[in-house]
């Protein structure tokens, strides 16, 4: 398995969803494994932005919200230009529906992933990073998306291998109250003060808490540079986002 620390992938966002590009592009930011490029609002807008760039500059990864490209044709030729326009970009699907035909034209395109977006939220980065490693054969796919994963590897004599997206990393000693916190305090970004006023409790008690977490977390045992080369609050960032390695 790739270390965290040896990734680097540049990322397109393309969403005509405001409030999920915005989210999702601040997941992608605060994580160092990925660089969020411009995001877009349609795929012709990404095309008119993609002319005249060189392959070198070209993403590594495209994050496309398949609802709005069109019906299962469209989506496919879509992905199957993107793929053929850049071949070494890792195409990753994303939608707010289980569609069952959203699902078969990413299969058929050549997609990498096909995720929910109430499944990914902000393990987003660590999704990217994992369909980002899968071979050619392989499509990784979320949750709500099983019963078409069922359909798929039934027919798999034409079809990619589907591979579910592994469940996030479980800590011991990580309590559900303290975990609420220091997802707050690390991954929303809101400072102790805030969480205190939220969740109606003390700045004292808010702030035990967080280096409750912190020895929950194993922030002061790690042996990887890429970590140690981070403050606190990014390292519990990366290990509250972390997947458990996928099962094939």
């Amino acid at each position: 398995m790739t270390r965290i620390g040896e990734f680097d992938l540049k990322v397109a966002l393309i969403d005509s969803d405001y409030y999920t590009e915005k989210a999702i592009h601040a997941y992608l930011a605060w994580d160092r494994r990925t660089r969020a490029l411009t995001d877009y609002s349609s795929l012709e807008q990404f095309w008119q932005a993609l002319d005249g760039v060189v392959a070198a500059a070209y993403p590594d990864v495209i994050i496309l919200d398949v609802n709005n490209v069109g019906e299962r044709g469209d989506i496919r030729r879509s992905i199957e230009c993107l793929a053929k326009t850049m071949p070494n970009a890792t195409l990753v699907c994303l939608s707010h529906i289980d569609d069952l035909d959203l699902f078969y034209a990413a299969a058929e395109g050549g997609a990498r992933a096909f995720l929910h977006k109430d499944d990914v939220r902000y393990y987003i980065a660590s999704a990217v990073c994992l369909a980002s490693q899968l071979s050619n054969g392989e499509l990784l796919y979320s949750q709500s998306m099983d019963k078409a994963r069922r359909l798929l590897n039934h027919q798999r004599v034409t079809r990619p291998l589907a591979i579910a997206l592994p469940q996030p990393v479980q800590y011991e000693g990580l309590r559900r109250q303290t975990r609420r916190i220091i997802e707050l305090y690390a991954i929303e970004g809101m400072p102790a003060a805030l969480i205190a006023n939220e969740l109606r409790r003390s700045v004292h008690y808010i702030r035990d808490n967080i280096k409750a977490a912190y020895d929950a977390l194993g922030l002061h045992e790690y042996d990887d540079t890429f970590l140690a080369n981070m403050s606190q609050r990014e390292r519990a960032f990366m290990k509250l986002t972390a997947l458990e390695p996928p099962r094939r």
